[in-house]
């Protein structure tokens, strides 16, 4: 579900963890290096009155704690720009290989605005809708970054440096015993958000059956997927089938009560291919990553 759009005072609430409304100003950058020259365009060839530049992002690549530089973990860039009644009133979609990645430039009139980047590497670029919704649908969701930026148009242009952050948690299964076989992929099916979410919080808006579909053989030491939690609190009950190349089933186990948290790895270590399809009792610990932050460890 969108952000309520009917006060201004409501929407400011949401974003209440996001940065304080911006200056209008020109303020020095650094970051991103651009190859054009007329930065200070939009498309149509019009002086823009708002730059936008990707400055770092928030702990990649995996192996290291780190800013990166956005080429560094994605292909696609997407600047969506909101006004207060929720509906999008302009946008720039770019790919790793287009000249200008990192910067977008806006003519936009006087008046107070909402701007939701992505960054990621899917297939295609996620849907926006009204409300700031943003969908990344199917398969197509991986590593994902993400900021909003509120920005107040005057009279002089207003020049932004963006740090983005990420906003995926990632579940991982270590099988502690030997996988069937003729392992071929397991469906792991759960009640949550997947890919959807608000683009004020970067947090997920939906709650609805999800199914992920993951390759796997019995070499394979974990199997992992990505999905973006609800809140700081999330909490999903998951069930895991794994089958042959014939759908027919080998095995698999629920657990309920998995936490979620976003910048962090949720890892289930346990039997994920015991035939009677039993329900596990949960015992978490938490353990420190330095490339994702805090990992929450089930063993079952």
């Amino acid at each position: 579900m969108g952000v309520n759009i009917n006060s201004k005072n409501m929407r400011s609430k949401q974003i209440c963890r996001l940065k304080a409304l911006v200056c209008v100003g020109v303020m020095l950058l650094t970051g991103v290096s651009c190859e054009k020259m007329n930065v200070g365009e939009t498309d149509d060839g019009q002086r823009a009155n708002v730059v936008l530049r990707v400055g770092s992002i928030e702990q990649v690549p995996f192996p290291a704690a780190t800013r990166a530089k956005v080429g560094d973990c994605c292909t696609r860039l997407n600047f969506h720009v909101y006004d207060d009644d929720g509906e999008r009133v302009d946008y720039v979609n770019q790919k790793v290989d287009d000249a200008d990645f990192g910067t977008a430039s806006f003519q936009l009139e006087e008046g107070h605005y909402y701007l939701v980047v992505v960054a990621h590497s899917g297939s295609k670029n996620p849907s926006f809708y009204a409300d700031e919704k943003v969908s990344i649908s199917g398969n197509d969701l991986g590593d994902t970054f993400w900021c909003c930026e509120e920005i107040q148009v005057e009279d002089v242009k207003v020049e932004l440096n963006l740090q983005l952050e990420r906003i995926v948690s990632m579940l991982r299964f270590i099988p502690t015993v030997t996988p069937p076989a003729d392992l071929d992929h397991i469906v792991f099916r759960y009640k949550g958000s997947k890919g959807t979410f608000n683009g004020l919080t970067g947090y997920g808006s939906t709650t609805a059956n999800q199914s992920v579909n993951v390759s796997a053989s019995s070499e394979d030491s974990q199997y992992e997927f990505y999905l973006i939690p609800r809140d700081e609190e999330d909490m999903i009950d998951i069930t895991m089938m794994a089958y042959d190349n014939q759908i027919r089933l080998l095995g698999g186990c629920s657990i309920d009560g998995v936490p979620l948290k976003r910048n962090s790895i949720t890892i289930c270590k346990g039997n994920l291919f015991d035939d009677s399809e039993r329900s596990a009792s949960v015992f978490v610990t938490v353990t420190v990553d330095d490339s994702w932050g805090e990992n929450i460890v089930i063993n079952f």
